[in-house]
C-alpha cells in the first residue's frame, strides 16, 4: 500500500481534473451540468429496486401503498443525487484547496464528507443506505482474504452455511418474538397462541387449511419474490458500453440467474415444513420449535452459496442483535449502557465505509463484487468508474514507459 501511495504521489498528484481526463471542462461548469445527469442516473438506478417489486403485491395494491412507494422511490432518488453531487463536488474542491490530489484525498475524504449527506433521508431511506453499503464493506473485506478470518470464512462454503444458519435463527426470531422491521427474505410465521392440552396434535399456525397447502402457498409466494430478486440483479448487472441497445438487452438477459428464486423457494419450504412438523409434535414448546425452524431453514444456503446473500445476513443479524439487546435493557439503571443505546453507531460509520468503498472502487477495483460497482456507479453517475480507467491507463502507460 505505501508502494502504491508513492507510485499515485508520483505520477497522479501533480495534476489537474483536465489533465487526468476526469472531465474536459473547468470543475465549475463540471459540477453544475453534472446535477441533471446525477439525478437522471439515481432515478434510472432506484427504478428496479423501489418499484419492481409492486409487481408481487398488484392484488393488494391501493392507493395509500402506492404513494408511499413512489416516495419512497423519490426519497431515495434525491438522497442518492445528493451524496453523488457532493462527492462530485469535493473532488474538485480538495484537489483546488490542497493543490495537488492525494491518495486519500482524491475519492475517500470527498465520500465521507459527501455520504455525510444521507442524514437528509428519512429513516427507512438511511437505514437502507446504511445497509446496502455495510454489505458492501463486508463483502470486500472477504474478497481480500488479508486476514486468517476473512481467508477461512471466504473460501468455505460449510462455515458460511453454518453462520447463515445462525443468522436466519436470529433474525427470523427478532421479528418474531419482537416485530422487528427490516427487509429480510422470510416473514416469520404468526405467533400462535398458548396450548393449555399438551396432547394436542393438530398445526396451530394455520387452522383453517392443511400444511400442505400452507407449505405449498409459502413456496409459490417466495418463488415470485425470488423471481423479482434475479430480474433485479440481471437489471444492474454489469455490461459493455461499446455494445448496442439490441446487444444490452440480450447481455441483460443472457446475465440472468435463477439463484434467488431457488434459494427462497427452498428456505420458505424448509421452514415451514419444519415448524408445521414441530408444531404438530411439540405444541408447547412453540418458541423453541420456532428457533429450530428458522435455523434449519438457513442450510438452504449450502445449496445456493453466494457471498453477497452471506454479507447481507451477517450485517442484518449484528442490527438485530443490538435491537434486541436495547429493548431487552430499555429499562436499564446502567449509566453507561444508556450512553451506548443514544450512540448512533450506523450514522457514524456509514460515511467512513462508504469512503472507503468507492476508494477501492477506484483504486482497487479487484477487491469490489459487481454490487459495489453497481451501487457506487449508479448513485454517482458512473463518475468512479471513469476516475478508476483514467488511473489505470496513466500507471499503466507509465510501467510501459519504464520498460
Amino acid at each position: 500500500m505505501t508502494r502504491f501511495s508513492k507510485i499515485f504521489v508520483e505520477l497522479i498528484g501533480a495534476r489537474t481534473c483536465q489533465e487526468l481526463a476526469i472531465h474536459p471542462e473547468s470543475c465549475f461548469v463540471h459540477c453544475l451540468k453534472d446535477i441533471p445527469l446525477y439525478l437522471l442516473s439515481n432515478f434510472k438506478y432506484f427504478v428496479p429496486i423501489c418499484l419492481l417489486p409492486l409487481l408481487i403485491k398488484l392484488r393488494s395494491l391501493n392507493k395509500n401503498k402506492l404513494r408511499h412507494t413512489f416516495k419512497y422511490y423519490a426519497e431515495c432518488s434525491l438522497v442518492g443525487a445528493a451524496c453523488g453531487c457532493g462527492i462530485n463536488a469535493l473532488i474538485c474542491f480538495l484537489r483546488y484547496i490542497f493543490g495537488h490530489f492525494g491518495y486519500t484525498t482524491i475519492v475517500y475524504w470527498p465520500s465521507v464528507i459527501g455520504g455525510c449527506l444521507y442524514n437528509l433521508g428519512s429513516e427507512r431511506v438511511k437505514t437502507f443506505f446504511e445497509t446496502s453499503v455495510f454489505q458492501c464493506i463486508t463483502e470486500t473485506f472477504f474478497l481480500k482474504r488479508h486476514n486468517f478470518v476473512s481467508h477461512l470464512i471466504a473460501d468455505s462454503k460449510y462455515l458460511q452455511t453454518y453462520i447463515f444458519m445462525i443468522c436466519s435463527a436470529l433474525i427470523l426470531q427478532g421479528k418474531y418474538l419482537y416485530g422487528l422491521k427490516g427487509f429480510w427474505f422470510l416473514q416469520p410465521n404468526p405467533k400462535i397462541p398458548e396450548v393449555e392440552n399438551t396432547e394436542h396434535t393438530t398445526c396451530q399456525l394455520h387452522p383453517k387449511i392443511s400444511c400442505q397447502r400452507y407449505l405449498g402457498h409459502g413456496m409459490r409466494k417466495y418463488f415470485f419474490l425470488g423471481l423479482t430478486l434475479d430480474v433485479i440483479k440481471a437489471m444492474l448487472s454489469r455490461i459493455s458500453k461499446t455494445d448496442s441497445a439490441k446487444f444490452k438487452i440480450l447481455s441483460k438477459i443472457k446475465n440472468f440467474r435463477i439463484r434467488s428464486t431457488a434459494l427462497l423457494t427452498t428456505y420458505i419450504g424448509i421452514y415451514r415444513f419444519t415448524h408445521c412438523y414441530l408444531n404438530r409434535r411439540f405444541p408447547h414448546l412453540k418458541n423453541l420449535n420456532h428457533i429450530i425452524s428458522a435455523f434449519l431453514a438457513g442450510f438452504c444456503y449450502n445449496f445456493y452459496p453466494q457471498l453477497n446473500i452471506f454479507s447481507y445476513a451477517l450485517i442484518q443479524a449484528i442490527f438485530t442483535l443490538w435491537k434486541i439487546v436495547k429493548i431487552e435493557n430499555f429499562d436499564t439503571d446502567n449509566e453507561i449502557f444508556k450512553f451506548l443505546q443514544r450512540i448512533p453507531f450506523a450514522s457514524l460509520l456509514f460515511p467512513f465505509a462508504l469512503g472507503k468503498l468507492v476508494h477501492y472502487v477506484c483504486l482497487k477495483p479487484e477487491y469490489c463484487s459487481p454490487l459495489t460497482f453497481a451501487i457506487t456507479n449508479g448513485v454517482t453517475n458512473n463518475y468512479p468508474n471513469v476516475i478508476k480507467n483514467e488511473l489505470k491507463a496513466i500507471i499503466q502507460k507509465a510501467k510501459a514507459e519504464c520498460k
